[in-house]
């Protein structure tokens, strides 16, 4: 359980008993930590509707909800992943904007619409099928990470993504496939559509950064999460009102 307890703090900021625990040991919990995280999303989503405070207050409110339980960690690699890939620099120049503490003008717009794009998808999710979707998203983001840590290269010699590099492998990329797939199945056509949407952007949005870097790194790794959580729920928001005409 040290690699599932190693996820649940590196990923979260729920409470665990003492101690720290070695990161690398939980590369094939991500996705079951995501899933966990949307659970709560899809509890919370649950009582706010209960409570009737409005559809875009609702889902403002989920998004918000998974930047706190992360500890914002995706939304600031994202930030920074933008603030180096949208610079006129070379890739080694673009490594070393990542690690500048400082945001950029970059790094604030592309969060700002990374999080206008999860409330305005969220809030078109019909109804039905929103909770499924709230609650596999997080879980697709999380596998998205497993999935670009084993196919591509990592961009330092050393750094918070190296440890997962070190481990990563086809065999833990098939054990950390697995429950996400599960929960797409479980949800049905729509989560395994979104399933496929998961995959494919994670591995173009790999693709095109390895354009512009020499390698992935740990922020590169919060993007693809935060972007994939994102075309989840867009593919929900898109297809489901027209399958029902």
């Amino acid at each position: 359980m040290r690699g599932a307890l190693a996820a649940v703090q590196f990923l979260t900021r729920l409470p665990l008993p003492g101690g720290t625990y070695p990161l690398e040991s939980g590369l094939i919990w991500f996705p079951a930590v995501g899933l966990l995280l949307g659970g709560l999303l899809a509890l919370a989503d649950l009582g706010l509707r209960w409570v009737q405070v409005g559809s875009l207050l609702e889902s403002a409110a989920i998004v918000v909800l998974l930047l706190g339980l992360s500890g914002a960690l995706h939304a600031d690699g994202l930030m920074d992943t933008c603030d180096a890939v949208f610079s006129h620099a070379s890739p080694e120049r673009r490594l070393e904007i990542m690690r500048d503490p400082r945001s950029g003008a970059f790094g604030v717009v592309g969060l700002v619409c990374v999080v206008l794009l999860k409330v305005a998808a969220l809030d078109s999710l019909p109804s039905g099928v929103r909770p499924a979707l709230v609650w596999l998203a997080p879980g697709l983001g999380r596998f998205a990470i497993v999935l670009v840590v084993t196919v591509f290269p990592y961009g330092r010699a050393s750094g918070m993504g190296a440890p997962l590099k070190s481990i990563a492998t086809p065999r833990k990329l098939a054990l950390a496939a697995a429950l996400p797939a599960v929960a797409c199945a479980i949800v049905g056509p729509i989560g395994l559509l979104g399933g496929v949407v998961a995959v494919i952007g994670a591995l173009s949005l790999g693709l095109w950064l390895m354009r512009l870097l020499p390698g992935l790194t740990g922020d590169c790794y919060g993007a693809v999460c935060e972007v994939t959580e994102t075309l989840v729920w867009l593919a929900g928001a898109l297809v489901l009102p027209r399958l029902a005409v």
